[in-house]
């Protein structure tokens, strides 16, 4: 949300995180803060660097143009009754987790992997698997309604986000 106590919308998509999306950002940007403070002249050519711009750009712009895309849909990698999430590739090994309601325009963003979860087929860190688990322990929830509420919870944690970004 906002200031005003309104969602971030854009493209009249109502754009919310989830507390998982946001942590993981906010370790990003820690780490990026940390990086310009050491060096920073270089910093902008860091890993950490980029994906936190990846990571912004797709939740701020290139999702909420349409979350309806085709490369956005995942195969049965999480199982075939979790059709309904969604995910945005980038940089090859990292994973950004969603899902959207088309009748209300709302994205919550649910998780983004890290250096520590990369896409590796059957690892045991693997993205797809470490979020299967976390979906299997109900973080974050599967219900519509229960992913939202957490996710307005953190409204104002995103607002703080896009401001950082």
């Amino acid at each position: 949300m906002t200031q005003s106590g309104r969602p971030l919308v854009v493209n009249g998509w109502s754009l919310f995180a989830h507390p998982l999306f946001i942590g993981q950002v906010e370790a990003l940007i820690r780490k990026v803060e940390t990086l310009k403070a050491n060096d920073p002249g270089r910093y902008k050519r860091k890993n950490s660097t980029k994906r936190l711009a990846a990571i912004a750009k797709l939740a701020l712009e290139v999702i909420p143009e349409d979350p309806t895309r085709p490369e956005y849909r995942q195969g049965g990698t999480l199982g075939d009754d979790r059709r309904h999430w969604f995910r945005a590739k980038f940089y090859q090994q990292y994973r950004l987790f969603f899902r959207f309601h088309v009748g209300q325009r709302i994205i919550v963003y649910a998780w983004v992997n890290d250096e520590d979860t990369k896409r590796a087929y059957e690892s045991g860190v693997d993205a797809y698997r470490v979020f299967r688990k976390m979906l299997d322990a109900g973080r974050p929830p599967e219900d519509w309604d229960t992913l939202l509420m957490e996710a307005r919870v953190s409204s104002k944690r995103m607002a703080k986000l896009k401001s950082s970004l």
